[in-house]
């Protein structure tokens, strides 16, 4: 009930476009404090084609099991699938898990990994096909 009254009271522009990040984990760079949500998931779904938290054929930006009028809106704002990456869910978080950090996962460099990744390369492709305008230098002052 939580999900189908999200997506029925969310308001979405209708031209925004919306990209993804898709990863699959591997399991030498699986955070320890991750292992048993991944095997879980992995059980559950019959498949390892996840980051331990998502799997790779829901990861869209829209709702892949609600079907509504805010779903259809945002599927048709979808940029397309992006690459698989090798990563796991948590990956753009430092701070945050330092707490569950053990000595493996510094060892295996489990959250050592190019934040900006996660970000900058949906910037440039939108920018690049019109989606985001630049702004002319004299109206950033």
């Amino acid at each position: 009930d939580g999900c189908r009254a999200f997506w029925r009271e969310a308001q979405h522009l209708p031209h925004i476009p919306t990209c993804t990040m898709r990863g699959v984990l591997e399991n030498h760079t699986l955070p320890e404090s991750l292992e048993m949500i991944s095997h879980l998931l992995t059980k559950q779904s019959g498949s390892a084609l996840h980051d331990s938290q998502v799997h790779v054929y829901d990861a869209v930006g829209y709702p892949v099991y609600c079907v509504n009028r805010n779903g259809r809106l945002l599927k048709n704002c979808a940029v397309g699938n992006s690459a698989i990456q090798r990563t796991h869910h948590w990956s753009p978080l430092s701070e945050e898990v330092e707490f569950v950090e053990t000595k493996r996962d510094q060892l295996q460099g489990s959250f050592e990994c190019a934040k900006d990744r996660h970000v900058f390369p949906w910037i440039d492709v939108n920018a690049r096909f019109g989606f985001i305008k630049y702004v002319p230098e004299r109206e950033k002052e």
